[in-house]
């Protein structure tokens, strides 16, 4: 089923870089909302144009996802920012007179501050969602290979990335889109380090840890957990230690960089939370 100025939509898409795959949720998103306009909105179904759909049908198609299909709120939020980029688009182009989703606004969402695996199980869905920051999405997948925020943030890092044994084509592809998002900020700012400043700072140009800190506190209500870096390697640390299970204490604390005292503080962490 084709929607309403879909090939335009997907031009404009295309022209913000949006990947294909993104594209796509896009698509299914907002053939999703006129399928259920025309099943369940008689006044629409009738005259199913733009001129004829109205807020309160996308509001009953949100509620409808809420109560009936229970997604997640950050499901919800990732919905209606589709939703909204498309009726915006519309908008701005005079495509429709009115903004259906001008007054919708997104459910806050909770930060898990606990430490939790369970965001390293959505990395891959992660690393391709365009509505996450470069940054972040970087930030989740140098945790996930055992790197400290202080690791990742100094100076020539990129020399391990390039170099950095990834799992998956999924995780290649998103060094490549990285690889290519950041060039024109390492060419503005003269430096192949991965985490930069976005103004010209020729100085310093490296992003120090406060102001990756914006850049992840601003993706942690989308996404529904803690994104502190110290929260992300004990997510790691935690997942190691269930997987590797048959290793010795000396073995532990070496492939950990933890010392005897640390390796039994997060050995009784894994065990309460085992309970």
């Amino acid at each position: 089923m084709d929607y309403p100025y879909q090939t335009r939509f997907h031009q404009f898409l295309r022209q913000q870089k949006l990947a294909p795959l993104t594209i796509k949720t896009y698509d299914t998103t907002i053939t999703n909302l006129f399928s259920y306009l025309l099943a369940n909105r008689p006044e629409f179904a009738k005259h199913p144009v733009l001129a004829n759909l109205t807020e309160a049908d996308v509001r009953a198609y949100l509620s409808f996802l809420r109560t009936d299909r229970r997604i997640t709120m950050t499901t919800f939020n990732k919905i209606l920012s589709q939703l909204n980029r498309y009726f915006l688009y519309l908008f701005t182009h005079q495509l429709i007179n009115s903004y259906p989703t001008l007054t919708l606004h997104g459910h806050a969402v909770t930060p898990n501050q606990q430490v939790s695996t369970k965001w390293l199980a959505k990395l891959p869905d992660i690393l391709v969602d365009e509505h996450v920051h470069y940054y972040t999405r970087l930030t989740l997948l140098l945790s996930k290979c055992g790197f400290t925020v202080g690791e990742f943030l100094a100076p020539g890092f990129y020399q391990v990335w390039d170099k950095l044994t990834l799992s998956g084509p999924g995780e290649e592809e998103f060094r490549q889109a990285f690889n290519t998002f950041i060039r024109p900020q390492q060419d503005l700012q003269n430096s192949h380090d991965l985490f930069l400043k976005q103004r010209f700072a020729p100085a310093n140009p490296r992003l120090s840890n406060a102001a990756l800190h914006k850049f992840l506190k601003k993706d942690e209500q989308y996404l529904g957990f803690s994104l502190a870096p110290k929260y992300l390697h004990q997510s790691y640390i935690l997942l190691f230690l269930a997987h590797h299970r048959q290793l010795s204490d000396r073995d532990l604390e070496d492939a950990l960089k933890l010392d005897p005292a640390s390796l039994l503080y997060y050995q009784r962490l894994l065990l309460h939370a085992n309970q």
